[in-house]
C-alpha cells in the first residue's frame, strides 16, 4: 500500500510551484503522447540554470519514505530533484545523469532519510525540460512471489520511431498456443498497446477491446486476431491495471471490470459492467458468429501481416455462461456479471470446440484457471531465488524471465488422433472453409514464433540451462519444420518469413546437444543444419543467402545483400555444426565446418582494422581513406563496422591475433566504447532508422546494447585478457539499460523473443554464453548477493557475492580457488558453487576462456588450391553451375605454383545423379598416380549438396586426379570439385 504524503501532477487543485512555468506538456516524443504531462493535461517547465526551490512543504520522512517524479528532459539528463531536510541537510545519493533517457518520459525514485523535510528543489545545471508526478510516499517493501513481480506491461512504453522493449501485454502460459491482450488500437497488427502515446484527449489510457494474439514482434506483424469488446467507455489509469502472465485485469473509470486468465489454447473472460453486461465482436477478416440462444461465439479468423508466412485460418469457439440477446451489434445478458470461455484451432472449428472442452470445461471458475496460469509461471520463474535485490531488479529480473519463456510457440493440438499441427511450411492450394483448414495436417508436435538471428545469443542458452526437458521439445518442434518443408525457419512467423541474417538454428540447437539435452532427433536437427550450411536455398525464404559463392570464395561477395553480416553469422553457425558434427562421429565434416568457421579472415581488412564486404574478385567495398567504420548498413545487418568489429565470439584469441595479440585487441576495445555513437550516420539506409537512436540514446560508446549484435561485445574483454573493462560495461547495462519498469520502459531496444531479457538474467547472475556451440560460460560480477538456480537434475547452482563493486577480485567455485573467467557446462549442472569477492577497483583475476584458435598466430583456414582442371565449370566457384555425364568421368586438376598440403576435399552434386564411389590420387608427373582417398557407397542427400572428404594425411602433389567410378541415375552431374590446402 502506498500513502501519499506530498503529491503535485501541476493539475488544478494540486499545490502550485514557486517556481517554474506550467504549461501543456513536450510538444514531442518518439514514445509518449505530445502537449500533455505523464499524467493529466500539463506538467512544470524548467529550463533555468542553477536550483530551483519548487516547493515550500513540512513532511516527516519515515524509514520507508520516497521521493518519486517523472522527467523529460529535453536538453541534458543531469536534472534532478532533490529536498531540504529540517536541519538543513539535502540528499547524499548521487544519480547517473546517463539513466535518463532524452525526449522521453523517465520515473526516478529516491529514498529518504528519517527527518522532516522542509522543501523539494530542481537542480539542473542548463538542462531543460519537463516535470511531472512529483510525489513524497511511503514504500514499505513488499514479499512476494517471483511471477508476481512480473509487469507485462513492461516495455509497452514504445513505438516504431523508438523502442522501450516493443512488446504488448501478453497473458498466457508458458510457450503457449495463444496470447490474449488488452488493445489500444484494434486497427492495428503491428503495434498492439501503446501505454502512453494513444492516450485519449484527457490523457487517460484508453482501450479498444481484447485481443486474441500470435504476435512474435511488431515488426512481423500479428496474425489470426479478432477482438472481444465490452460496450461502454474504457478510459481507465494505469494504477488500475494489473498485468501478471496469468491475469490481466482492468478496472475502466465507468466503473466496468474485466478480467482474463489463460489456458494453452484456451481463456476465461469475466465482465462486471456497472449496469447490463453487453459485448460484442469484431473482425477484420474472417468471420464470427454469436448465437444468443445458445450464447455461444463460433467462426474463424484469417488476419496476418505481411511476414506471416503460411499462415491459414484459426478456428473459434467461445461460450457464456448464460445465453443472451441482440442488442444491436452486441449481445445483452440481463445481468452485471458474465463469463466467457473461449478456444481457437488450426485445424478446424470442431476442434476449437475440443480445446475449450478439454481445457475449461463448463462448470470451470475464472479464479481456477488463473490459478492454474500462475503456478505454470511460478513453477518456472521460481527456479531461481533471489536474495538482496531490489524491487526494481526484482520486477526486471521475473520479468526477464516471463518473457523468455513466453516464446517460443506450440503451434499443434491434441486431437482424436493424437497430436497434430496445421503445417505452416507445407505448401498446400486446398482452400479453407467455414469449419476446416486448407492447411496439411501433420502428425507431431510444431514450435513457431522465433527469429533465430536474435535468440540464440541467450535465450536457447537459457532454455538449455534451465529448462532442458522443455527446450528438447520445443526443438523437436522446429525439426518438424524441417521435416515438413525441408528446412527450419531463420524467421518462424509461423513459417518461412524472409527476413534477418544467418541460419542460426544450427549453432542454437548444437549448443543444446553438447549442454546435454537429449529429448529431440539429433540427427534430423543436423540434417536441417547441414541442408542449411551445404546447400544453396531453393528460395529466399530459406537456408543461407549468398551459399552458392560463399563456399568455395571463402568469404560473402557484394552480390549478396548485407554479405559481410552473412559470413560473420556463418562462421559462427559452422562453429556449431563442427562441434556437434564431433560430438556424432562425423570426422570430416568436423574437420570441414571447423575451417569454415575461420572464414572471417577473410572479411578482415589488414588496412583499416575492421571487417568489411568484398567484390567477387576480392577486392575492398571501401579504400582505408573512404572506410567509415561508423556508417550503417552498406555490409552490415543493423548495425555498423564498429559493432560488427568483434563478431567472432567463437574465437576471440583468432580475433586477437589479427589485430596483432591481446593488448592489440583490448585497445580496440577501449576505441569502441570511448567513439560515441552519434545516430546520424545512415549509410546504406537513407534516412534515420530506429536502432540508430536507440543506440546513441545507450552513451555507452558505440556500444549498441539495445540491438542484439552487440549483445556480446563487452565479454569480449575477457579474451583480451582485461575482463575487468568487460565487468565495468556489464554492470552499467545492467543498473541503467533497463529501467522503467512501472510506466510501461524496461529495455534500451526491442526486446525480441526474449532475448534482451535473457541477457540481463544471464549477466545478472555473472554467467554468459559468450562461444554458443561450446558447453561453456565467460563469467563476470553478479547483481545480487545470492541466487540459487534449482535444475531439472535436481542439483542447485548457488551464486554468493561478498564485498562491493562491478568488479570480481577473486572467485571460489565449490570451495577452490578459480582464476579462469569461465566455466563449463558440466561442472555447474553438476550442482557447483559460485562465491564471488567483489571490489570497487578492478584486479586481474581472469585467465582467458577458450577458443578455437590456440597460439599467437592469425587463424590461417584450409584455402581453395589455385590451379588449371580438365573440366573448368568444376573450378569456377560456384554450384549454379554443372557438368553432366553419361559414364564414369576422370577429371584432372594442374596447381599453379609450388604444390601445398591437400587435407580436405569437397565434391558438390548437381541435379542429375550424384557420385556414390570414387578415387582420388595425386601425382609427381601426370603418368604415377597415387591414391590419396577412396570412397564408396556414398550418397548426396539433396542436389547441388557439398561434402567434405578428409584425407588420412595431408597429400602435396602438383596434379590431382579424380575418377569417379560409381554414380546413381543415368547420368551423373556435379557442380564442383574443390581441394582444400594449408601452408607447408
Amino acid at each position: 500500500m502506498i500513502a501519499d504524503r506530498f503529491f503535485s501532477s501541476f493539475e488544478e487543485g494540486d499545490p502550485v510551484p514557486l517556481a517554474g512555468e506550467i504549461g501543456a506538456g513536450p510538444a514531442e516524443s518518439p514514445t509518449a503522447k505530445a502537449g500533455v504531462g505523464f499524467t493529466g493535461l500539463r506538467a512544470l517547465r524548467y529550463d533555468r540554470p542553477g536550483r530551483m526551490r519548487l516547493f515550500d512543504v513540512d513532511v516527516p520522512a519515515g524509514e520507508h519514505t520516497e521521493l518519486s517524479y517523472v522527467v523529460f528532459p529535453e536538453r541534458g539528463t543531469s536534472v534532478a530533484l532533490d529536498v531540504e531536510l529540517d536541519d538543513g541537510s539535502t540528499l547524499t545519493d548521487v544519480l547517473d545523469p546517463k539513466a535518463l533517457y532524452p525526449d522521453q518520459w523517465n520515473l526516478v525514485r529516491r529514498p529518504l532519510p528519517p527527518g522532516r523535510v522542509r522543501a523539494i528543489v530542481l537542480a539542473g545545471g542548463d538542462d531543460a525540460g519537463w516535470l511531472d508526478d512529483v510525489r513524497i510516499s511511503d514504500r514499505p517493501p513488499r514479499r512476494r512471489d517471483p511471477v508476481d513481480w512480473v509487469h507485462t506491461t513492461r516495455g509497452t512504453h514504445s513505438s516504431s520511431e523508438f523502442s522501450r522493449g516493443n512488446t504488448f501485454p501478453a497473458t498466457a502460459v508458458p510457450h503457449g498456443f495463444n496470447f490474449w491482450t488488452p488493445v489500444t488500437d484494434a486497427s492495428s497488427t503491428t503495434w498492439l498497446y501503446e501505454y502512453h502515446r494513444r492516450n485519449d484527449a484527457t490523457n487517460r489510457p484508453r482501450l479498444a477491446g481484447f485481443a486474441l494474439s500470435h504476435q512474435p514482434s511488431p515488426w512481423m506483424g500479428d496474425r489470426h486476431t479478432f477482438h472481444v469488446i465490452p460496450e461502454g467507455d474504457l478510459a481507465f489509469t494505469h494504477e488500475h491495471e494489473t498485468g501478471r502472465p496469468h491475469h490481466y485485469g482492468v478496472r475502466f473509470d465507468s466503473g466496468l471490470t474485466v478480467d482474463l486468465a489463460p489456458a494453452d489454447h484456451a481463456a476465461v473472460f469475466r465482465f462486471t459492467f456497472p449496469g447490463e453486461a453487453k459485448i460484442r465482436f469484431a473482425c477484420k477478416r474472417g468471420g464470427i458468429r454469436v448465437d444468443p440462444k445458445r450464447g455461444t461465439v463460433t467462426g474463424y479468423t484469417w488476419v496476418r501481416s505481411r511476414l506471416s508466412v503460411g499462415a491459414r485460418r484459426m478456428f473459434v469457439h467461445g461460450a457464456f455462461d448464460r445465453p443472451g440477446r441482440r442488442d444491436g451489434k452486441a449481445l445483452a445478458f440481463g445481468t452485471a456479471t458474465v463469463q466467457l470461455r473461449i478456444a481457437t484451432s488450426l485445424i478446424s472449428a470442431k476442434q476449437a470446440r475440443r480445446n475449450l472442452d478439454a481445457e475449461i470445461p463448463a462448470g470451470t471458475t475464472f479464479e481456477q484457471v488463473r490459478e492454474d496460469a500462475r503456478q505454470a509461471w511460478q513453477d518456472l520463474l521460481g527456479r531461481i531465488e533471489l536474495n538482496g535485490a531490489t524491487e526494481d531488479q526484482l520486477t526486471t529480473f521475473y520479468s526477464g524471465l516471463y518473457r523468455l519463456f513466453l516464446y517460443p510457440n506450440s503451434a499443434h493440438e491434441e486431437t482424436p488422433r493424437g497430436r497434430r499441427h496445421a503445417s505452416p511450411v507445407v505448401r498446400r492450394w486446398w482452400p479453407s472453409t467455414r469449419r476446416r483448414t486448407g492447411a496439411k495436417v501433420v502428425d507431431g508436435p510444431m514450435s513457431v514464433n522465433n527469429g533465430f538471428w536474435d535468440t540464440y545469443r541467450t535465450c536457447w542458452p537459457a532454455y538449455a540451462l534451465l529448462t532442458p526437458r522443455k527446450c528438447g521439445e520445443l526443438i523437436e518442434g522446429f525439426v518438424q519444420q524441417y521435416r515438413e518443408g525441408g528446412w527450419i525457419a531463420r524467421w518462424s512467423s509461423p513459417g518461412y518469413a524472409d527476413l534477418m541474417t544467418g541460419t542460426s538454428s544450427d549453432v542454437a540447437f548444437a549448443d543444446a546437444y553438447l549442454k546435454g539435452v537429449r529429448n529431440f532427433d539429433v540427427e534430423a536437427a543436423y540434417d536441417a543444419a547441414l541442408r542449411n550450411a551445404t546447400v544453396a536455398p531453393p528460395r529466399r525464404g530459406v537456408g543461407r543467402k549468398g551459399l552458392h559463392e560463399s563456399i568455395f570464395l571463402g568469404f560473402t561477395p557484394l552480390s549478396t545483400h548485407e554479405g559481410l553480416s552473412w559470413a560473420l553469422e556463418a562462421c559462427i553457425n559452422d562453429f556449431g555444426i563442427a562441434n556437434l558434427a564431433a560430438a556424432l562421429g562425423r570426422a570430416d565434416d568436423a574437420a570441414y565446418f571447423r575451417q569454415r568457421a575461420l572464414h572471417y579472415v577473410h572479411h578482415f581488412d589488414p588496412r583499416t582494422g575492421f571487417f568489411q564486404g568484398r567484390h567477387r574478385d576480392g577486392a575492398w567495398r571501401w579504400s582505408p581513406r573512404d572506410y567509415d567504420p561508423a556508417r550503417w548498413g552498406f555490409d552490415y545487418t543493423e548495425t555498423n563496422g564498429w559493432n560488427t568489429a568483434f563478431s567472432v565470439p567463437h574465437d576471440g584469441q583468432g580475433l586477437a591475433n589479427l589485430h596483432g595479440g591481446r593488448a592489440a585487441l583490448e585497445s580496440k576495445l577501449d576505441a569502441f566504447f570511448a567513439t560515441p555513437e552519434t545516430g546520424r550516420n545512415p549509410g546504406s539506409y537513407g534516412g534515420i532508422i530506429h536502432e540508430m537512436t536507440e543506440a546513441r540514446d545507450v552513451r555507452l560508446g558505440q556500444y549498441g546494447h539495445s540491438n542484439q549484435p552487440s549483445h556480446h561485445i563487452p565479454w569480449m574483454y575477457a579474451y583480451a585478457g582485461a575482463a575487468a573493462k568487460g565487468q565495468a560495461v556489464v554492470r552499467e547495462v545492467l543498473t541503467r539499460c533497463y529501467l522503467g519498469s512501472e510506466i510501461g520502459q524496461g529495455y534500451p531496444g526491442d526486446e525480441d523473443n526474449g532475448e534482451m531479457s535473457a541477457w540481463y538474467v544471464f549477466a545478472s547472475l555473472g554467467l554468459y554464453p559468450l562461444a554458443v556451440g561450446s558447453p561453456g560460460y565467460v563469467l563476470g560480477a553478479p547483481l545480487f548477493r545470492r541466487a540459487e538456480i534449482a535444475l531439472e537434475n535436481g542439483k542447485h547452482v548457488v551464486i554468493t557475492t561478498s564485498g562491493n563493486g562491478p568488479y570480481v577480485r577473486r572467485l571460489r567455485v565449490d570451495g577452490e580457488p578459480h582464476e579462469q573467467a569461465w566455466l563449463s557446462h558440466d561442472r555447474l549442472v553438476a550442482g557447483a558453487t559460485l562465491e564471488f569477492e567483489l571490489a570497487a577497483e578492478p584486479s586481474e583475476w581472469g585467465t582467458p576462456p577458450p577458443s578455437l584458435t590456440e597460439g599467437d598466430a592469425p587463424p590461417r583456414p584450409l584455402a581453395d588450391l589455385p590451379g588449371r582442371s580438365t573440366h573448368p565449370t568444376l573450378s569456377d566457384d560456384t554450384s549454379r553451375t554443372q557438368l553432366t555425364f553419361t559414364s564414369p568421368p576422370v577429371v584432372e586438376f594442374t596447381v599453379d605454383g609450388p604444390p601445398r598440403p591437400v587435407e580436405l576435399y569437397t565434391l558438390t552434386s548437381g541435379t542429375h545423379g550424384s557420385p556414390t564411389a570414387w578415387v582420388l590420387e595425386g601425382s609427381e608427373d601426370g603418368q604415377t598416380w597415387q591414391v590419396l582417398d577412396e570412397r564408396a557407397g556414398e550418397t548426396f542427400r539433396w542436389h547441388r549438396q557439398t561434402r567434405p572428404f578428409a584425407l588420412t594425411a595431408p597429400a602435396a602433389f602438383p596434379r590431382y586426379r579424380l575418377r569417379i567410378t560409381a554414380f546413381s541415375g543415368r547420368r551423373l552431374s556435379l557442380a564442383q570439385w574443390e581441394l582444400l590446402a594449408g601452408e607447408r
